[in-house]
């Protein structure tokens, strides 16, 4: 059984063709909710599932490119696997999210369409029954996307990993004190406001389930060592320190220079 918790929005990926089970996806809703008459963040999401090819993860994000200001119409998405914990790869995705829903509301279904095809369906309370969830042991995320190894800046004893795509919102996974967690973190705002960044805890097989409400933490580049080191600091105090940059793909041109960070 898979419980995503009360923080995220969470979804079964369905095949638009025969409406066969596809996988679970798990969303942290950024400006399609919060602020959708701005160009930025619509969402960030982690995917997993497995058959006959094996299991598979993958983290994207989608954005508004052209606000309605009402929660409607096409969004730009993108989103790379994750191997080194048993995954199997797959090739980079650019995606096209339909999305038809009253303002500020979770929509409850979504048509995914570019490189894959899928209908995302909305499961209120969280929780699927006939799926039983990978494990949680994610220490690597692959070439596709931008690597960070995660320490407590206080020193407690532990490890994680932080993965990025290009607008600086993040899939974090990892160990402290023995409790497992994985986190959705992304940002409200556009490029010419104070963006605000929030976390939301994916609560199945792990020990942390919880909030950080929008604007309670702050990432930041080090001017000094630029992208390969970043700084978190408010509710959390954390360095993230580059493993590796992301190869073999480039944003959308629409979404390029949606970014916050370096």
């Amino acid at each position: 059984m898979f419980v995503s918790g009360p923080h995220v929005s969470c979804y079964v990926a369905v095949s638009p063709a025969d409406g066969s089970f596809l996988g679970i996806r798990c969303v942290k809703y950024a400006n399609l909710l919060h602020a959708p008459h701005l160009t930025g963040v619509a969402f960030a999401w982690y995917g997993e599932g497995q058959d006959s090819a094996g299991p598979y993860r993958h983290f994207g994000e989608a954005f508004i490119v052209a606000p309605s200001g009402d929660g409607r119409g096409m969004l730009v998405a993108h989103a790379a696997c994750l191997v080194g914990n048993g995954e199997r790869e797959e090739p980079f995705m650019r995606l096209r999210f339909e999305v038809s829903a009253p303002p500020r509301t979770v929509p409850a279904r979504m048509l995914v369409t570019g490189d894959r095809r899928e209908e995302w369906v909305l499961v209120p309370d969280g929780v699927v029954r006939d799926y039983q969830p990978l494990l949680r042991h994610i220490a690597r995320a692959g070439p596709a996307v931008h690597e960070y190894a995660v320490r407590k800046r206080d020193g407690t004893p532990g490890h994680g990993v932080r993965c990025m795509l290009s607008s600086g919102s993040w899939l974090g996974a990892g160990r402290w004190l023995d409790l497992t967690y994985l986190h959705l973190g992304t940002y409200i705002g556009g490029r010419d406001d104070t963006v605000r960044f929030g976390a939301a805890d994916i609560c199945a097989r792990t020990r942390f389930c919880s909030l950080v409400p929008w604007g309670e933490i702050v990432v930041r580049d080090d001017h000094e060592a630029g992208r390969s080191l970043r700084r978190v600091t408010g509710a959390w105090s954390e360095e993230w320190r580059l493993r590796h940059s992301a190869v073999g793909w480039y944003p959308e041109p629409e979404v390029s220079g949606l970014t916050v960070l370096g």
